[in-house]
């Protein structure tokens, strides 16, 4: 079966604004009379997961991707990661995200702020020590303790860590920050660096995330798998109403 392209997509849906699952799948198979329901199912998921088509309900569809999250990025941050990228010119991978950008997605409103600079593996140290020249209080992987004892009473903390490889990242404005689908896979990976967003916190988030963004389920899946927490995160999209 062929890709079916946004042109088919606008003629699927005509001028109506939401189409049943049984709507949809009658009309694809008026541009593919040779496809089974299966193939067809198969390929509306897919076009879920893409983001050319939303769940409004259960079994009730829209044309379109929802909005791209794309948070504002301070001057500060812009600064940081230039300042590193022209230190450290040989390394390849580096992004940086400050966690008040979880504000819009949670019921109690942090006042404090992580700000994190994910780098290459066995360059964390070296970062570091140049991250720690300019800002305080900064923590290079830091244990639970540290994070018990220091990061969360402060109002802002700053924390190098290593990049994981092939992370979902974007690069507005020349600045490299990591993709929704990897800021939501991280909450769940590194439950003691981010204690402040856990348990009805995070599934509150993600309920958020999923619904009100553009959220590729694929990327989600495929960064959950290479952190080990495919699982919790299967857990996560099945029990978020929309995506259901």
């Amino acid at each position: 079966m062929k890709e079916v392209d946004y042109s088919k997509l606008y003629k699927v849906f005509r001028n109506e604004k939401m189409l049943t699952t049984r709507e949809i799948m009658n009309r694809l198979k008026l541009f593919f009379p040779d496809a089974k329901d299966g193939t067809l199912s198969a390929r509306l998921h897919h076009l879920k997961e893409e983001g050319l088509v939303r769940t409004v309900s259960r079994g009730v569809y829209a044309l379109g991707s929802k909005n791209a999250f794309e948070p504002v990025i301070p001057k500060e941050l812009k600064n940081m990661f230039r300042r590193i990228r022209k230190r450290f010119p040989f390394i390849d991978s580096l992004c940086v995200w400050d966690s008040i950008w979880l504000n819009e997605f949670t019921v109690h409103q942090a006042f404090s702020s992580i700000v994190v600079v994910e780098t290459e593996r066995d360059t964390e140290q070296a970062v570091f020590e140049y991250v720690r020249g300019d800002y305080s209080p900064v923590f290079v992987s830091p244990t639970p303790k540290e994070v018990d004892n220091y990061i969360t009473p402060s109002r802002k903390s700053f924390v190098v860590k290593s990049l994981v490889s092939e992370s979902p990242l974007m690069m507005p404005d020349r600045t490299c920050i990591p993709r929704l689908e990897k800021i939501l896979v991280d909450l769940v990976s590194e439950p003691d660096l981010f204690i402040a967003f856990q348990g009805a916190e995070l599934r509150t988030i993600f309920r958020r995330a999923l619904s009100e963004y553009n959220t590729n389920l694929s990327t989600l899946r495929r960064y959950a798998r290479r952190r080990g927490k495919l699982e919790e995160i299967q857990e996560f999209i099945r029990s978020n109403g929309e995506l259901a």
